[in-house]
């Protein structure tokens, strides 16, 4: 009789475990990142995440980063630019003298990759709680 029990729970524990998750895209992440709709739960969440630049600024990978050169330090600053409408030819100026909006759009690929990154494991809900 036990053993019905045990096994009772675990099933009913087993559509939550199999649920699809709606995970982010880098794609979504930088969509969302131009969206002013704090209403919207998955907004909500990319922007608190680009917020806490540690989290995912800290996971670019050193050959990453040497592909990326100077704008590699600079991703959290490019996050912010983006957020605030600067468009990406100017944000590519800034970077560099003669940089482009391929040279940010390469950038923000990157960052958005990160964020989602973040998102999809969970290590942003953990330290939501914290």
């Amino acid at each position: 009789m036990q053993n019905s029990q045990i096994s009772s729970k675990s099933r009913s524990a087993l559509p939550r475990l199999l649920a699809p998750r709606n995970s982010f895209s880098a794609a979504e992440v930088r969509q969302r990142l131009q969206i002013d709709r704090a209403d919207d739960p998955r907004t909500a969440a990319v922007h608190a995440a680009a917020a806490r630049t540690s989290l995912w600024h800290g996971r670019l990978s050193e050959r990453v980063a040497f592909d990326l050169g100077r704008a590699a330090e600079r991703l959290p600053t490019v996050v912010y630019w983006y957020r605030q409408g600067v468009p990406s030819h100017e944000i590519g100026r800034r970077l560099s003298p003669f940089g482009g909006s391929w040279d940010a759009d390469r950038a923000l690929n990157v960052a958005s990759a990160l964020i989602a990154h973040v998102l999809n494991r969970g290590d942003f809900d953990e330290h939501l709680a914290a």
